[in-house]
């Protein structure tokens, strides 16, 4: 606990705590945290993430889009962003979405249907649709065979799982 101290002030936590706004919270939150960074496809990570949110009229969807992956690329917890103000079932979320070390991609997509998460089906499901989603963006070989290989079979898992749950 208290990582956000790495990245927030005292004073700026205090805001983020009595903010109602739970997008506009995680948008603050994850400008700060993701400056500068990149995603494994060369975009920005604020842009990248910005167009998933907008997948999303939901506030907490929108939230949890902007940070599926805060606890992969940062040092905050679980614990941090309860302590901030995000509710139990956006933080559960996020942890979800949060790919184990030693976990391969396909444990890690069978762990988010397996947890039969609603709110982390649908972001992942909007997270993959748009990772494959490269117009307007120059992009590497490497990662078009990532698209091939790794990001449309899941893709396809993940909507075949929706699709049956929708059904029944």
């Amino acid at each position: 606990m208290n990582n956000w101290l790495k990245y927030f002030s005292n004073e700026e936590v205090s805001g983020f705590r009595n903010a109602e706004n739970l997008y506009g919270k995680a948008y603050l939150i994850c400008e700060k945290v993701f400056e500068g960074k990149k995603n494994k496809a060369g975009i920005p990570y604020m842009d990248y993430l910005s167009i998933l949110a907008d997948y999303f009229s939901d506030e907490k969807a929108k939230a949890v889009s902007l940070m599926h992956d805060i606890f992969k690329e940062t040092d905050l917890t679980e614990e941090d962003l309860s302590y901030i103000g995000f509710p139990s079932d956006v933080v559960k979320a996020v942890s979800i979405l949060t790919r184990g070390k030693d976990e391969d991609y396909d444990s890690f997509i069978n762990r988010i249907i397996d947890s039969k998460n609603g709110l982390a089906l649908q972001v992942k499901k909007a997270d993959l649709k748009q990772s494959m989603n490269v117009s307007g963006f120059e992009v590497s070989d490497e990662y078009l065979n990532r698209i091939d290989v790794r990001y449309k079979p899941q893709y396809e898992k993940i909507l075949g799982y929706l699709d049956e749950t929708e059904e029944s």
